[in-house]
Parts: C-alpha cells; sequence; structure tokens
C-alpha cells in the first residue's frame, strides 16, 4: 500500500511513522510554511471526556514511538491550573476525569514557592502532576524525515481529482498512491478549496509571546487571567536555570480568522495584554520575543477525521491549536482505517459526517477544549 501524506507538521510526522512501521510506503510532503521549533504541550487536563480520552491515547503513541526510535520524546511536567473559586464545582467534575487517565491532582493553598504570584483571594489552585508532558517535536520530526521507508519532499502540494482518481502535483511531479491524507494544519482549506472541496475548517491567527523571568518549572493554565504561561523547554532554559532564570512562552487563545500569509506581524494589542497579565502574575518579566502562525477550527471547535471528495482522500485536521494533545490518537484512527476498513470506537465522535453537508462559511472562534470555567 502507497500512502501519500500532506502535511509535514505534528499530524503528518507522526501518521508517516505509524504508517511506515507497518509496512506502508509512506511519501511525506512538507511546505515548510510552519513547523515547531519548540517542545509542544502534552496534556490530559482537557474539558471533554472524548478529548480527554484522545489525549491518553494519544499518549500511548507518543510512547510506542519513543520505544521505536530509541529516544524518549516525552518529559513529564507538573503544572498549577488557577482557576476563579466560582468554578470549582465544575472543575472537581473534570478533576474525577482527570483522575481515571492517570492525572494526580490536589489543591494548593499557596503559590509563591512556584514563582506564581496571587492575585486575589478567590483564586483556587490545583496542582498536577502526570497529566502534561513537553514532546520534543523538533526531534521527532528530524528521526522520522531521515527514516528508512518514508519518501521525504519538500514542496507544495495541490490535490487533483478527476476521473483517474487522484493525484497529488509537488515540484511539477504527479505522485499517485493507494490513498492521500490532508493535514496541513491550517493550509487544509486552501488545498481543499483548490481542489474544490468544501469543507468544515476555518484558519485563524494564533500568536504568543516570550519573556525572561526568574526560574519557574512547570505550566500554569491560569483561567483568571485568560491566559497560559509555558517554560520553553528546550536546552536554553537548561543553561539559564542555573543562573535562576527561564524563558516563559505564553499566550491569551484570542484568535482571529484571517488565512494564511494574509499576516506579516504579531498585533500590537496582543503584546500590551499579554505583557500586562504575565507580569501580572509573574512578576518582573522582560518581553524578549513574539511569533505568530495559523491554526484552524471546525464549527463545534472540536477536531475532524475523514473521507471528503473521494473513497481514498482523507482529511485530519481542525485541532485549535492543541494536535500535540489528541492528534496522534486520530492519526492512529487513520492507519487502522487504512488498514482495517474501518474507523475504532474513539474516533467516531469527530468523523466529518457528523456536518452533514449544512455548515456556515464563517463561524466565532469559540471555546477551546481545553478551556476550563466557560
Amino acid at each position: 500500500m502507497d500512502a501519500v501524506i500532506i502535511g509535514g507538521g505534528v499530524l503528518g510526522t507522526v501518521l508517516a511513522y505509524l504508517l511506515t512501521a507497518r509496512g506502508v510506503n509512506a511519501t511525506l510532503i512538507n511546505s515548510g510554511f510552519q513547523r515547531p521549533r519548540f517542545p509542544l504541550i502534552h496534556s490530559k487536563l482537557l474539558r471533554i471526556s472524548e478529548d480527554i480520552r484522545l489525549a491518553r491515547i494519544s499518549e500511548d503513541v507518543y510512547r510506542e514511538l519513543s520505544r521505536e526510535i530509541g529516544i524518549n520524546v516525552l518529559r513529564p511536567m507538573d503544572s498549577v491550573t488557577i482557576i476563579p473559586n466560582t468554578c470549582y464545582d465544575d472543575t472537581s467534575r473534570l478533576m474525577n476525569m482527570w483522575h481515571n487517565v492517570g492525572v494526580n491532582t490536589r489543591i494548593i493553598s499557596d503559590v509563591r514557592d512556584y514563582g506564581i504570584k496571587e492575585i486575589n483571594e478567590k483564586e483556587v489552585y490545583i496542582l498536577s502532576t502526570n497529566g502534561d508532558n513537553f514532546v520534543n517535536f523538533p526531534l521527532l520530526m528530524k528521526y522520522v524525515r531521515n527514516t528508512n521507508g518514508i519518501k521525504y519532499i519538500n514542496g507544495i502540494a495541490r490535490i487533483k481529482l478527476s476521473d483517474d482518481g487522484v493525484k497529488a502535483l509537488v515540484n511539477s511531479e504527479i505522485l499517485h498512491g493507494d490513498y492521500f491524507i490532508i493535514t496541513a494544519g491550517a493550509w487544509n482549506s486552501i488545498i481543499a478549496r483548490n481542489a474544490n472541496l468544501r469543507i468544515p475548517l476555518l484558519p485563524y491567527k494564533c500568536q504568543a509571546a516570550a519573556f525572561l523571568s526568574r526560574r519557574i518549572d512547570i505550566i500554569v493554565y491560569d483561567y483568571v487571567l485568560e491566559i497560559y504561561i509555558r517554560p520553553l523547554g528546550s536546552i536554553i532554559n537548561n543553561a539559564l536555570g542555573a543562573l535562576g532564570l527561564s524563558v516563559m512562552v505564553s499566550g491569551d487563545g484570542n484568535s482571529r480568522v484571517t488565512e494564511p500569509g494574509k499576516e506579516g506581524s504579531v498585533d500590537r494589542e496582543f503584546l500590551n495584554e499579554i505583557k500586562n497579565k504575565v507580569r501580572a502574575r509573574l512578576g518582573n518579566a522582560l518581553l524578549i520575543g513574539s511569533r505568530f502562525g495559523f491554526c484552524e477550527s471546525t464549527p463545534d471547535m472540536r477536531p475532524v477525521v475523514g473521507v471528503v471528495g473521494s473513497n481514498n482522500l482523507l482529511l485530519i485536521g481542525g485541532f485549535n491549536g492543541y494536535g500535540a494533545e489528541v492528534g496522534p490518537a486520530l492519526a492512529m484512527a487513520v492507519v487502522n482505517y487504512l488498514l482495517d476498513g474501518s474507523w475504532p470506537d474513539y474516533a467516531r465522535p469527530y468523523l466529518i459526517d457528523r456536518f452533514g453537508n449544512d455548515w456556515p462559511n464563517i463561524w466565532d472562534i469559540d471555546i477551546e477544549a481545553h478551556e476550563l470555567c466557560v
């Protein structure tokens, strides 16, 4: 069996390796438009039960990859979740679901030992262990691209549907395959549009900023200030740690619908807002950089997977920036579909068929799957 994967990011990388390990000839096409430069977060601290299940399965996939390549791509991280006390009852229900997938949580009374400032007396602090990992995707991508059996191509791919079937065009070359999988992130909608396909995906701009602060070794999910704060997770932090410093990355989840390639810089309004919030939580923090990229969503803000346009053309996307959490599970579901002809139960809530043929052309980018207190 030959499979052509369009998109060499998080999902394409995992999918290419899983297929190759099971005897499928995989061609991985990467445009190079967007790639992770530092470790990404895998978290089981999600809000929707089906997503929590996906995150647990994704953790197993990462462990399989680690065993196969001989490099542990997971680095366990503790986290502190900060919520207003008004949503503790709802969060306690989620904590029970987190416990069922191996997360240990406890309420702590003081966060100052973790380098975090209290904002007011109506906050609740939840310390979690075995709930989060850093995933070393730069290392994993480097390894996979040099794996025997994977044909790796740099280029911009186009899908062409005709009476002769599906073809992929890249660098003036026509690629044939038994299956084609579109997993190009925010570029999925562009690829589909160029193939005269309509899919329920909407790209949007996502942004983050980096700060130099005192050393902090945990991830912070802050639902009072509505931001996240995390260590960079690279060797830079290892070196700075000896000096009592860290590079911390933060974002606020706010988004603006826009197509990839039509934005040139980080929004000034974002920088002003995130700077004030990070300093309120961490104290002295020096803004040292910022970056933007592109994410995508479905109308119901949940991922999508399934067959589009042709029986041998598949789509996987709509991860809203949390592809590292749940994406590998859906990549495994695609592998099962290609090899066995059916979708596993855990993938069925995410099948594209749930939308039928009726969805709007544009919609609000709303609550992400990991957001609490909503």
